[in-house]
């Protein structure tokens, strides 16, 4: 079973109420989104609950960014994030 970190995001909320992360904070480090790959609703399994998983790129690499029904940010311990390679040096 997977720990849970919590983070600080900074998100912009829409006039429909749809929340996208711009950025979270992790062990002091702020982390830019460069782009949200995939917002979805989903239960958390490990942790249990329901929540909003979204696939984040930062950089050259992907995470899982969850908001979780109690209002609070997190990435799980060990979850799987994948390094991807830059596209004509971006």
């Amino acid at each position: 079973m997977s720990n849970r970190i919590y983070v600080k995001v900074r998100a912009r909320t829409d006039e429909e109420g749809r929340i996208t992360p711009l950025s979270f904070t992790i062990d002091g480090q702020t982390l830019p989104v460069s782009r949200v790959l995939e917002r979805r609703e989903a239960r958390e399994t490990r942790a249990g609950g329901q929540g909003i998983r979204y696939l984040v790129r930062t950089g050259n690499q992907q995470t899982y960014l969850y908001l979780a029904e109690d209002r609070r940010w997190y990435v799980e311990e060990n979850e799987h994030v994948r390094e991807i390679p830059y596209l004509n040096g971006r």
